[in-house]
């Protein structure tokens, strides 16, 4: 795997739900010390894109199955504690060290 992680937080449209999951995403990173590069899109946008991770509302993740190695599913995408949490876990899939 290269130094950096590609994340890619995915939503309907790609616009407001997207946009403040990456960002929740990047404080968690920060917070983690995992270095990567995270993107935000809408769902059609993805054909073709293969992410390590993509964290989607939970209803998108059957959706989007084929392009991240580890699709992260969440309820509510302004739970910082919950996205670190499944974050976490993703990152121990991929074997990537988070502290």
């Amino acid at each position: 795997m290269s130094d950096k992680l590609k994340i890619v937080a995915a939503c309907g449209v790609g616009m407001g739900s997207s946009l403040i999951l990456k960002m929740n995403i990047e404080d968690v990173l920060k917070e983690l010390k995992v270095p990567a590069t995270v993107d935000h899109s809408d769902i059609s946008s993805l054909i073709g894109t293969n992410y390590d991770i993509v964290v989607v509302q939970t209803f998108y993740a059957d959706q989007v199955k084929n392009y991240g190695k580890v699709v992260v599913a969440v309820d509510d995408f302004l739970n910082k504690d919950k996205l670190k949490e499944k974050l976490q876990e993703a990152f121990k899939t991929l074997g990537v060290e988070a502290q």
